[in-house]
């Protein structure tokens, strides 16, 4: 029988981690020209799933979906409505938030927790699906109108500039009710025209409504692809479900050090055997 060497076992934890890394769910969901309720290829730009928004249709913004709950916004409206996922029948209103009209993008974590980023001053704001206010973290700059892209992963936020306003920044996340500062500028370097953003862990999805594509990210910012859109869309904003967050995913330069690391212990453990 062939033996399983710890050089072996590290180049095979690591090859693990990988394949988990690029199997990751790439389907998100998103409102459609603030009527209709779709799940999208993010890295084909398909829509495999749609149904007409039960609630206030011709004004929904965005949406995130924890569980089988979707909970949406939309323009000019400070509350948030749920959607049964599964029979797309009305739940009526979930909270009333202190956002106010500018409201728009709206985000899940990984917790199932929702965050909303305000425009202009605003800060990003965290509740849970019960309405209750987690946390408010002040931007260290001003946007030009709403951030209509934002996402929360980690101790990290991304944020475009503005109304269809590019490119998206990094901000550090810290604890309570701390500001947030700036991680780097332009990370992300989509330019104007983009505005939903989503990130499952592993890649980036921002949206560009004017040119109505969808372009991937890897997790240190660097573009990867780009797929086309039906010409007919319109997207304000889209995030994946928060059970489809990959949590705990390594960046790649880690993978690089926990293979190096694995192999040095293989090789003092190989070198251990011949001295006996």
């Amino acid at each position: 029988m062939r033996s399983f060497t710890p050089i072996a076992a590290a180049v095979a934890i690591v090859s693990a981690l990988a394949a988990g890394n690029a199997n990751a769910d790439s389907f998100f969901w998103a409102i459609n020209q603030f009527q209709t309720i779709q799940k999208l290829n993010g890295d084909t730009g398909a829509v495999v799933d749609s149904f007409a928004v039960p609630f206030g249709s011709g004004s929904a913004a965005s949406i995130a979906v924890v569980g089988n709950i979707g909970y949406y916004t939309r323009l000019g409206d400070n509350n948030v409505y749920k959607v049964d996922m599964t029979s797309h029948a009305a739940l009526g209103t979930a909270f009333t938030t202190s956002v106010g009209s500018y409201m728009n993008g709206i985000t899940p974590d990984a917790a199932g927790n929702l965050w909303f980023a305000g425009g202009g001053a605003d800060p990003i704001r965290e509740y849970d699906t019960a309405g209750t206010l987690l946390s408010t973290h002040a931007f260290p700059t001003s946007a030009f109108a709403y951030r209509d892209g934002s996402v929360v992963f980690g101790s990290f936020v991304v944020a475009n500039r503005g109304d269809q306003r590019g490119p998206y920044d990094k901000y550090d996340l810290p604890g309570g009710n701390g500001a947030l500062t700036v991680n780097q500028l332009s990370f992300i370097s989509a330019g104007n025209g983009s505005n939903g953003i989503a990130f499952n862990g592993v890649n980036f999805y921002t949206s560009d409504e004017q040119a109505h594509k969808v372009s991937k990210w890897d997790i240190n910012g660097n573009f990867v692809s780009i797929a086309n859109l039906d010409p007919a869309s319109r997207y304000e904003n889209w995030t994946f479900a928060s059970q489809d967050i990959v949590v705990g995913v390594p960046e790649p330069t880690t993978y690089a050090l926990m293979f190096a690391g694995l192999a040095a212990v293989g090789y003092a453990a190989k070198r251990k055997g011949r001295s006996v």
